[in-house]
Order: structure tokens, then sequence, then C-alpha cells
């Protein structure tokens, strides 16, 4: 016996009455806002997002009452055939009618209050910087604090006078002459590649500096050198004019002490 169907909404509403579900229910489970369950019942598809979104629907609906959506679907294939349902596109529909112009958060006033509030704050923090810098300048390195010094090679200067000329600035360091060398222990070192190296020579001041490929550094001590670097792989060392094998690899952290 074929049924003849008034609409497809009416259709739904007996499915789920025959359920004794409530919409309420239905909303809760399938997370279909009711607004859109009770336009679906009541055939307002112009009210209801595009076709796809109320075949979606109908199939959440269905399911959720244990009922085969695929004859559900096939009914509203067949509602729709009829004519009875408009065949609108989505751009036409009007929920999806207006489209906002690329623009015009750019013409909104949020647009312009947000670009003010990012001129004043960067504004702010620069006026912060520039009064910190002025009335709290600095004045020199703070005692304890570790100092890293970058040393450019020089190919056309010998190690000797490149030690000489930087006696005064660096007092750890000193020239390779043998009147301040008698008595004390030598530890020469040679960079093949950038390394940063701290030395503490006999446990007192430490000297830390950054060292570039070919440069070299003459260090004195009475009795032991504590040696670290960050670059095992990059520093040449000779003790008491021997030179000592490789420390490590490339970017190999490294403490040593001498002897």
């Amino acid at each position: 016996m074929t049924t003849v169907m008034e609409s497809f909404g009416a259709y739904l509403k007996g499915l789920r009455e025959e359920k004794g579900r409530p919409l309420q229910e239905i909303s809760d489970s399938t997370k279909i806002a009711v607004s859109n369950l009770e336009l679906l019942e009541a055939d307002r598809y112009d009210l209801l997002p595009p076709r796809v979104f109320v075949k979606g629907f109908i199939r959440s609906y269905v399911q959720d009452l244990g009922l085969n959506p695929d004859e559900a679907l096939a009914h509203f294939d067949e509602f729709t055939k009829e004519g009875e349902l408009p065949d609108y596109a989505g751009e036409e529909h009007p929920a999806f009618y207006q489209q906002s112009s690329p623009l015009s958060f750019v013409r909104s006033p949020w647009f312009t209050l947000a670009l003010t509030v990012a001129g004043l704050m960067s504004l702010s923090i620069l006026l912060v910087t520039g009064a910190s810098r002025l009335f709290f300048p600095v004045h020199g390195t703070p005692a304890g604090s570790v100092t890293v010094t970058t040393v450019e090679p020089s190919l056309a200067k010998s190690a000797g006078a490149r030690m000489e000329s930087d006696e005064q600035s660096r007092p750890g360091a000193v020239p390779e002459t043998a009147a301040n060398h008698s008595g004390k222990k030598i530890l020469e070192i040679r960079a093949v590649a950038n390394a940063w190296v701290r030395v503490e020579p006999d446990n007192g001041p430490a000297e830390e500096l950054m060292m570039a490929p070919g440069e070299v550094q003459i260090f004195t001590a009475r009795s032991t050198f504590n040696l670290q670097t960050g670059n095992a792989g990059g520093l040449r060392l000779r003790f008491e004019g021997k030179e000592l094998q490789p420390l490590g690899k490339t970017n190999q952290t490294l403490s040593l002490t001498l002897p």
C-alpha cells in the first residue's frame, strides 16, 4: 500500500512521535539546534542552510531514532523532485546571501581602534626604553659577570706580536717571550674553527673569549690550567712545548685540567 506523503517535514515528525521522542532530546543527542529541527519538520527550507546541510540534518535525525536514514533521504529526494522544495544554491540562500566585503574589517571602527592601541603600545615601549637608557646608563660590566671577547685574527701578525698589542687590555694573556715564561708553565691555544674558550690559570681569575680560525692565544701559570670550551674539535693545544692530541669532536663541550 502506497502512503501519500503530505510533506517531508510531517513525515519526519510522524517518525519521531512514533518513537515518543521530544525535539529537545534529539537536539541534545545530535547537536542540531532545536530551532533547525523545528524548521525541518515545518518544511521551512528557505530558512535552513543549503541542501547538503539539510541532508546531514536528516541523516542524524533519523539515525538518532534508530531508523535507516537511507529510506528517509530517498523520501526527501522524492519530495524534492515534486518541486515542493526549491533548489536554492548556497550563495542565493538568505543565510549566506550577505557576503562580507574583504575590506569590511579594515573599514570598521574596531580596526581603527586596534591600530590606535598598537601605536600607543609601541610609543610607550620606545619612551620607556629611552628613559631607562637616559637615567640608568651602563657604566661598565658588573663585577663577577662573564665577559666574552671576540678577537679578530690577523694573518699579517705573528702570535707574539698579537699578544704584545693586547697585553694591557687583557691581563690573562702574556707575550711569548722567554723572560716572561721563565719558571712558568705555558699553554698555547690555536683555533682551527670558531670556539668559545674559558681559561683559569692556577685557580685564579678566569678569562673567557671567542677565538676565530687562525687565532693563537698563550697563557702562563705556576702550576695548573683549568680549560673549558664549547667546541673541542675547533682547538689545538700545545702544553709545555708539546703538541697535544685533538681534544674532541666539533661543537663538543669539554672541561680539561692541565697538567
